[in-house]
């Protein structure tokens, strides 16, 4: 902690040496920057910085209790709170990142075109003008998008108590829960769980061809699909290649051990004693949906890099504010607000990459 008021007393020394607004302003934004490269470099815990001594340290002890932006305060307890939620963020397991293509955007609702839909290139002849390849209206998917977010106030209470710890673990789990609910957002759109991958309409269907029935897991499930798959046309007739990427499974949670047999036995048959090699050994990637209780018999397989899109407004950012001029300010004793949030939104824009299969 002492080295942080020494620092503070460093850089206010260096880039404002007349006090005035201006000049702390900029030397508090350098402490901040400072304060980032020490919490990344992990040369700064956050855990055993205590909000309370800065407080007293930085705004009592200078009497800035009523202009709380001229003190170093919010920009180092700004820059820990944030760090601590974008980290959290960062490090929650992202599964479904891998089966979607991640599409910058800058639309409320995007209209988007599937691999195939774009038909085929041709021939084209010495001095003749190459052919416009432009999707049917009908092909263009649309995928909307939408802003998520929540914040997270430092209270008069926080500091007076020193809750560091606990800010730091709310902080911490808001990041956690804004990465958690952008994984459950994509794998709805991975199992149309609501049915609006598709423009609205049910993704896996039988007038899609992406819906095999009685078709449970194991090996004869899982060559059907992929005899299935393979058979696979564009809107010219012409086969196309589903398996450009390595195939992936998504399983409920009840058919993951049912999975790994399939993708581990050396043998098959699964569930017989036939010795014939096992071919669907090793040939996939198995990714568990955490989030599907519709039927958990049911399983998805294929492609889905090649059907499946985020699209990303904005990734996550944090933001923050000084809460002694707001309403939350006066009212509830909030110190700072720090906001965290992200804008996209998942669907499909093919159907002719991923089979769901149902029992």
């Amino acid at each position: 902690m002492r080295n942080i008021i020494q620092l503070v007393e460093a850089y206010e020394k260096k880039f404002a040496p007349a006090g005035t607004p201006r000049e702390l302003r900029v030397a508090h934004r350098e402490i901040g920057k400072e304060i980032s490269k020490l919490l990344t470099e992990g040369k700064l815990d956050a855990t055993k910085v205590s909000f309370r001594h800065l407080w007293e340290s930085l705004v009592v002890s200078q009497d800035l209790e009523e202009n709380l932006t001229s003190s170093a305060f919010p920009n180092i307890s700004g820059q820990i709170i944030s760090k601590v939620m974008i980290d959290a963020y960062e490090a929650f397991p992202k599964e479904a990142d891998k089966l979607m293509r991640t599409v910058p955007s800058k639309l409320k609702t995007s209209r988007v075109v599937g691999w195939t839909a774009l038909g085929t290139v041709e021939r084209v002849q010495e001095r003749q003008d190459y052919p416009e390849l432009q999707p049917p209206d009908e092909k263009l998917q649309t995928i909307k998008n939408y802003k998520y977010g929540g914040i997270l106030s430092l209270t008069k209470e926080d500091i007076f108590f020193d809750q560091t710890g606990e800010l730091v673990e709310r902080a911490k789990q808001i990041g956690e829960e804004g990465a958690r609910y952008r994984q459950e957002l994509m794998f709805a759109a991975l199992c149309d769980n609501g049915g609006n991958s598709l423009s609205g309409a049910d993704l896996y269907a039988s007038g899609n061809s992406n819906l095999l029935t009685t078709n449970p897991l194991g090996t004869a499930g899982w060559e059907a699909v992929r005899k299935a798959l393979f058979g696979k046309k564009d809107e010219r007739n012409k086969p196309i290649w589903v398996f450009g990427d390595r195939p992936t499974m998504i399983v409920p949670p009840a058919l993951v051990s049912t999975a790994e047999k399939l993708q581990k036995n050396e043998y098959g048959d699964l569930g017989t004693a036939n010795l014939d090699v096992n071919l669907a050994r090793g040939v996939f990637d198995i990714v568990v949906n955490p989030y599907w209780t519709a039927n958990e018999t049911s399983w998805w397989y294929g492609a889905f890099k090649r059907q499946f899109r985020w699209e990303e407004v904005w990734p996550v950012e944090v933001f923050m504010r000084v809460g002694e001029d707001t309403e939350e300010g006066f009212k509830a004793d909030v110190i700072q607000q720090h906001k965290c949030s992200f804008y996209g939104g998942a669907g499909a824009a093919d159907t002719k990459f991923v089979y769901e299969n149902q029992a």
